[in-house]
């Protein structure tokens, strides 16, 4: 039987990860403080636990805002860390769910599979840098 994402009951496995990882995906809504709207962003991460896979996702969102700071000292679009002011700030978690298949990605995210599987899953990378993140689509959040 085929799903409406187009994958059988016996979906594709995620790849296999060392050291007891997993992998998660993370559902965060977020606050573009330019535009001064919310908007929600999916996110892959790899870790040994729930709290594990929101302190890789946090981690990695810090390293991120410090490379986007460092190119803007660099473009000369700031002076220095104090002028400083990130795109975005984390609201809150909506969701983290532990997944073992391309469907249950799927479900969540089809973008976010699709940069997984053009990539190799960021095997490589995962490995080298657990405390990172793969981002997917972003979107609106929905209206209550």
């Amino acid at each position: 039987m085929i799903d409406m994402f187009g994958f059988s009951r016996r979906s594709k496995a995620m790849p296999a990860l060392e050291g007891h990882l997993k992998w998660w995906v993370i559902e965060s809504e977020r606050f573009n403080l330019a535009s001064k709207t919310s908007f929600r962003v999916f996110e892959a991460v790899v870790a040994q636990s729930q709290e594990m896979a929101i302190e890789n996702l946090r981690v990695s969102d810090e390293k991120l805002d410090e490379s986007l700071m460092a190119a803007a000292i660099q473009a000369g679009k700031i002076e220095d860390e104090f002028d400083w002011e990130p795109v975005s700030t984390l609201v809150r978690h909506m969701s983290v769910s532990s997944v073992t298949t391309q469907a249950e990605v799927a479900e969540r995210d089809e973008v976010l599979l699709d940069m997984l599987r053009d990539h190799e899953f960021y095997l490589d990378d995962f490995r080298d840098d657990p405390q990172m993140s793969v981002g997917g689509g972003v979107y609106d959040l929905p209206k209550t």
